[in-house]
């Protein structure tokens, strides 16, 4: 028997977005985005006793979560980073919680795991402001109104959605005025959103296409579903990835789409 007959196949880690594409400034989401990332993604409190625990993204999608939670709901207190920087997004109440579990079921978003804002009161608060020069976002929009409704922002600016109004059904990306939208995207489906601020000008992507660009914008993040100088302003729908980076990712944006995209089936 050969040598090669005679090994342990040993299944390898694929590698994962921030393997790939490192450097960010901060990474949520409901999946490992690395190889080596093993702590919890999410720190849930349970609506039978308001105790609370902490998941993995295996635990999050293979069951451990909606049995811990019972028959009852689960709401997410803190959306734990991933980057390595501990930039993590928290919950500053209870009320202010977004769903991941709704009757003893994960809520999801075309199969995956999802984070689900009420447009009322549920936003997180990041644990420091980062620097937001490029970003990639799995989102969808379930807003019927025309209220601006921020997916993450900084003081003054954002990445936002519209509600489904005809007029207003965009997302778009704000800066002190309005620096670039696509129409007809605020249509409850889930989207890829990548934008880029280069010193030529801001880059807005959807599902991989180039929408519309705009001024340069110089934005921040410090808050996911909300902009936390106008909390009325507030996303209602899913969330499922938040990735902010300091630096320009023209060069991997492909790449990292890619990547994205296939996790998602966007």
């Amino acid at each position: 028997m050969s040598p090669m007959n005679n090994r342990l196949l040993v299944p390898r880690k694929v590698p994962g977005l921030l393997d790939l594409v490192p450097g960010a400034a901060a990474a949520y989401s409901l999946r490992s985005l690395s190889r080596s990332y093993a702590d919890p993604v999410v720190t849930v409190r349970r609506s039978s006793d308001d105790d609370e625990g902490s998941f993995t993204a295996a635990e999050v999608s293979d069951g451990t979560l909606a049995a811990w939670c019972g028959a009852g709901d689960g709401f997410v207190k803190q959306w734990w980073d991933q980057s390595g920087n501990e930039n993590h997004a928290v919950a500053a109440a209870d009320p202010n919680e977004p769903q991941i579990v709704d009757s003893g079921v994960v809520v999801t978003e075309e199969g995956k795991p999802a984070l689900q804002f009420d447009g009322t009161d549920s936003y997180f608060l990041m644990t420091s402001a980062a620097s937001l020069v490029t970003a990639f976002i799995v989102a969808a929009n379930k807003a019927t109104t025309n209220a601006v409704q921020y997916v993450v922002a900084g003081v003054t600016s954002g990445i936002f959605l519209n509600g489904t109004v005809a007029i207003y059904n965009n997302i778009g990306v704000y800066d002190g005025a309005l620096i670039a939208k696509k129409a007809g995207a605020g249509d409850n489906s889930q989207h890829l959103i990548a934008l880029i601020s280069q010193p030529s000008g801001t880059s807005l992507y959807v599902d991989g296409a180039l929408e519309a660009t705009g001024a340069t914008s110089t934005l921040t993040a410090g808050a996911i579903g909300t902009r936390p100088d106008s909390l009325a302003l507030k996303a209602n729908g899913t969330i499922q990835e938040v990735i902010i980076y300091p630096s320009d990712l023209t060069a991997q944006r492909e790449l990292a789409e890619g990547l994205i995209a296939w996790g998602y089936s966007v």
